[in-house]
């Protein structure tokens, strides 16, 4: 058994039901819901609902990129571009090496086996930080700055980990060739995004209605993460690049003053539902692991990253 209308409206239901209770107990939204995953993991209803890398990358997370970017201005993203690019390149590199040599030397793992850990979870999560910063109604500057950051580190951790696992097999690399697998990802995903942002812009200016045009917002997600993914260059750029455009260059009157409300209603509604299932599925899942085995190398690695973060 797999997803189905009534799996998914048992989980709504209990989402609501457990934001309902957050509120009232002032404890974060997301923590309830894994919480309630992990009750649900061992009563006798388990759903049989999977939380892979397909579901995630496919369905969860365009519209999570998607709704936090259409929401950030561009003049104040603009104005921290530059922290913002240095957290996301050096910021990664850093943290992929720092945890590369922790799990190497404090927990006795070999370099290749370290090298691909630490540049497979040296990117923040944008799903994860998002929803914990919307949970906590954090705004101002360090909203942007992480928020921007966690979207943006995508293409520099794709191409750190091609590299390393490029290595491991033994081939040949040298910097042009990085340097230019680097470029192609990140301005690659950047103009697929364009090129989609655009292209629903000029449908969307055509009709002043507002479900036509929150379907072309619907589009603009998928459509240019899809595209972007296609010819392997960063979907998380292209759907970043698609809901930056869409939210600024879409005020200018591209998208109706009414069309633009309904848009935001309907990305935030959107955005809720995703994190729901995402926590609750994480959750089912953490509640069936045996995580002893790992207890040692997975309190190393965090405690790598978190020196990363505060120094």
């Amino acid at each position: 058994m797999g997803w189905t209308i009534e799996r998914i409206e048992i989980l709504l239901l209990i989402a609501a039901v457990v934001a309902m209770g957050a509120q009232k107990l002032r404890v974060p939204y997301t923590v309830g819901l894994v919480a309630a995953g992990a009750v649900l993991a061992v009563t006798r209803y388990v759903p049989d609902l999977q939380l892979t890398k397909e579901l995630i990358f496919t369905a969860f997370l365009p519209p999570l990129v998607f709704e936090a970017a259409f929401f950030i201005p561009w003049k104040e993203l603009r104005r921290d571009l530059a922290p913002v690019l240095v957290l996301a390149t050096v910021g990664v590199i850093l943290a992929a090496a720092l945890t590369t040599a922790g799990m190497h030397f404090l927990a006795g793992w070999e370099w290749a086996a370290a090298a691909l850990f630490g540049s497979l979870i040296a990117a923040t999560d944008p799903v994860s930080v998002i929803a914990v910063f919307k949970e906590a109604n954090v705004q101002g500057r360090l909203r942007l700055l992480v928020e921007s950051e966690s979207l943006l580190n995508d293409g520099t951790a794709a191409v750190v980990f091609g590299v390393v696992l490029a290595a491991v097999q033994g081939a040949a690399l040298t910097p042009g060739g990085v340097a230019v697998n680097l470029a192609l990802t990140i301005f690659g995903g950047i103009l697929c995004g364009l090129a989609v942002g655009w292209g629903v812009l000029l449908l969307a200016g055509r009709t002043e209605d507002h479900l036509i045009e929150i379907t072309f917002t619907t589009v603009a997600a998928y459509g240019s993460f899809l595209l972007a993914e296609h010819f392997h260059l960063s979907g998380v750029l292209a759907t970043l690049t698609a809901g930056l455009l869409l939210g600024n260059v879409g005020t200018l009157g591209a998208i109706s003053d009414k069309g633009r409300e309904a848009v935001g209603s309907f990305w935030e509604y959107a955005a809720f539902v995703v994190n729901s299932l995402i926590f609750l599925l994480i959750g089912i899942r953490e509640a069936k692991e045996q995580f002893l085995g790992v207890a040692v190398p997975l309190g190393i690695a965090v405690g790598r990253i978190g020196d990363v973060i505060n120094g």
